[in-house]
């Protein structure tokens, strides 16, 4: 074998290593189930809803849910609208779509057990499914009224369900 021969042999096993090495990530990306959410998770939401009158009152939330391989939540937070603060359970679905995005709808209660209100959000799960992040995309009061949110939350995986 000539040495420009084995040079090219060995410029294509270089390039043919970097691409095979990149490919394998790829392979996985989009792998995911509803069972990858499935587990223990403590979240964070931050920001603001605006109210009809077109004044932004703040809004932080701190909580737990748990999420079954069907899709099935339920939690509990507490929260400060406006800096009034009070504790609430949710009760929920979620659906994860195989790109790791995916919705859900959730239904909060007061410790009375009233429906405050139904919120729908948009998520995302990345760090091979044990982190999401999501935004609120709609808050429905029990008389049907809307408010308008600018909510972000951040979703850290505290226990994977077993399997």
């Amino acid at each position: 074998m000539t040495q420009k021969m084995r040079y090219t042999l060995t410029q294509f096993l270089i390039i043919f290593t970097i691409f095979s090495g990149t490919m394998a990530p790829l392979a996985h990306a989009g792998a995911c189930s509803q069972a990858t959410a499935a587990g223990r998770w403590a979240f964070t939401v931050t920001g603001s809803i605006i109210l009809p009158t077109g004044a932004a009152i703040p809004v932080v939330q701190v909580g737990t849910f748990r999420e079954d391989r069907a899709g099935n939540l339920e939690g509990s937070q507490t929260r400060s609208v406006g800096g009034s603060v009070g504790k609430e359970t949710l009760t929920g679905t979620a659906s994860v779509h195989p790109d790791c995005s995916g919705t859900a709808t959730l239904a909060l209660y007061d410790e009375s057990g009233s429906l405050v209100r139904t919120t729908t959000l948009d998520f995302v799960l990345d760090e091979d499914g044990n982190h999401a992040r999501s935004i609120i995309t709609s808050i429905v009061l029990p008389n049907g009224a809307s408010l308008a949110p600018r909510l972000t939350a951040d979703y850290r995986r505290v226990f994977s369900l077993e399997k």
